[in-house]
């Protein structure tokens, strides 16, 4: 999680320093944060859940989870979009009914989001909406 801030981190700054603002002016810049997890992409769907096979890609679904509760239980400020229901079914069914009663009071408080509904987010470049629909059913 720290390597994926980083990397936002240094791309918006790159972003920031090539915008020419005029003397006075204020730059307004809106963070969305959100998941992009692909379901068995580059790795299995147990590889990308459980953080394995990291010669192929770094990422450990299962605890980018983890951290977003933690952290927006922390600050009812922060918020969150999450797409991608087949990680997230997995991850709720291994929860106790604390942290299953703290994600409900998190999406309650509109601190948490789920969009999509799909199982995994479609691929939305090159598709016909027959190929997007058994995407996010079938995934």
């Amino acid at each position: 999680m720290a390597v994926h801030f980083q990397l936002f981190a240094a791309a918006l700054a790159v972003a920031l320093a090539s915008v020419r603002v005029a003397w006075g002016q204020q730059l307004q810049v809106h963070i969305v944060p959100h998941t992009h997890d692909d379901v068995g992409w580059l790795k299995t769907v147990d590889q990308y859940y459980y953080g394995a096979n990291n010669s192929i890609q770094n990422a450990g679904v299962q605890y980018i989870l983890d951290t977003v509760i933690r952290e927006l239980s922390k600050d009812d400020e922060k918020t969150f979009i999450y797409v991608e229901m087949a990680f997230f079914t997995r991850w709720w069914n291994e929860q106790d009914d604390k942290t299953q009663q703290l994600v409900k009071t998190l999406v309650n408080n509109k601190q948490l989001e789920f969009v999509n509904a799909g199982w995994c987010m479609n691929d939305e470049a090159s598709t016909d909406y027959n190929s997007i629909i058994d995407q996010m059913s079938l995934g």
